[in-house]
């Protein structure tokens, strides 16, 4: 039975979990954790904005595994379904890597709390809007989730399809003729567009914390620039978007009334802040066995106001602050930690790897002569 999401004395709140990224019996911290912030929130929604499942995983891919596959989404519903929380998805790259998309939407509708729909006759599988009702029962928030699809060969990321935008579009006129104005709105999708890189300070050449880009992007490094992004972001990774979002986000600005878009993909970033009057934003990856950024593991949380949407707060809750960091120094975790994260990444990695062999072979080499 679909559930009724509506502001409760004014007020909703939504938890955004992205990057689970596990396979069968999934990572006992990474559902303590969730288990933690769901206690601790209480949120009326929650949306998972991707790589569910690690689809990569042998564990996982192929028909013979598909039982597996079944059995990790049935886990990652549990800890909604034992409290009592809808929860609605969007699909990442990753996902589509095991059994279909389509498949694993069924599972998730098996569950009496997933509210997420599979609009028909668009492109990709789970693309759905959710209105949540304010006083009087007039459309008072709406959440859109969207298909950003898989990989598009040489470690690039598909746009979405036109379809896609244009549907986001008929239903936004839609909720206008129904509401009498237009309905504030939030946008989730896992690949983040470009836009996001305005976020960004670029470099001509590496300097300290600085960053490869990515596709369009990757002929310069860059950092975040604090002056434009909400406090206590970080940017630990490349954005690794699209070449293109194929109109997406001159979309949503048409007619101002979606406040943000959110993206998870990149595990190790979580800052926000404001492009062309949309906030653009990161969750940081929750699940202890893709890569992560150690206790920075998070889910990021939306408090939005009935009277007043535009000024809906967010942060983002980390593992260590709800949990403490004695825990995660598990070798498993700090080895999945070391995982690198882009091919620049690796590079970066490689070396250092070299560096500290070397040294160590001169060490030994200075033992044996002295000995």
């Amino acid at each position: 039975m679909e559930q009724a999401l509506r502001f409760r004395d004014g007020k909703f709140k939504i938890m955004q979990i992205t990057d689970i990224q596990d396979a069968a019996d999934v990572d006992a911290e990474t559902l303590r954790f969730i288990g933690a912030a769901l206690e601790s929130e209480k949120p009326d929604l929650v949306v998972l904005t991707g790589d569910q499942v690690k689809g990569y995983a042998s564990s996982l891919k192929g028909e013979k595994n598909a039982d597996n596959v079944e059995k990790t989404i049935r886990q990652i519903c549990a800890p909604f379904e034992e409290r009592g929380i809808p929860f609605t998805l969007a699909f990442g790259n990753h996902d589509i890597q095991a059994v279909s998309a389509q498949r694993q939407f069924a599972w998730y509708k098996e569950s009496p709390l997933c509210v997420a729909r599979d609009e028909p006759g668009l492109s990709g599988c789970g693309n759905h809007n959710l209105v949540i009702e304010g006083g009087g029962g007039r459309p008072a928030l709406c959440v859109y989730m969207l298909d950003s699809h898989g990989n598009a060969g040489l470690g690039g990321y598909l746009p979405l399809e036109p379809d896609q935008i244009e549907w986001y579009r008929a239903t936004r006129e839609a909720l206008r003729e129904q509401a009498g104005g237009y309905v504030p709105s939030l946008l989730f999708q896992h690949v983040p567009v470009e836009a996001t890189y305005q976020l960004l300070t670029p470099h001509e050449k590496r300097v300290k914390g600085a960053i490869r880009g990515f596709a369009g992007f990757k002929d310069r490094f860059y950092t975040l620039d604090e002056s434009r992004v909400r406090p206590g972001g970080c940017h630990r990774e490349t954005l690794c978007v699209p070449e293109s979002d194929a109109g997406l986000f001159a979309a949503a600005r048409e007619r101002g009334e979606l406040l943000g878009m959110y993206f998870g993909h990149d595990h190790k970033n979580s800052f926000a802040g404001p492009v062309e009057d949309i906030d653009l934003g990161y969750c940081p990856g929750c699940g202890f066995a893709a890569y992560g950024d150690g206790v920075r593991r998070g889910v990021r949380v939306f408090e939005i106001g009935e009277a007043d949407p535009r000024a809906y707060q967010t942060r983002v809750i980390t593992y260590g602050k709800l949990m403490g960091a004695k825990r995660v120094r598990r070798l498993k975790h700090w080895l999945t930690d070391q995982t690198p994260s882009s091919m620049d990444d690796a590079i970066s990695k490689g070396i250092k790897l070299l560096i500290a062999l070397g040294l160590v072979a001169a060490v030994v080499v200075a033992l044996v002569i002295l000995l």
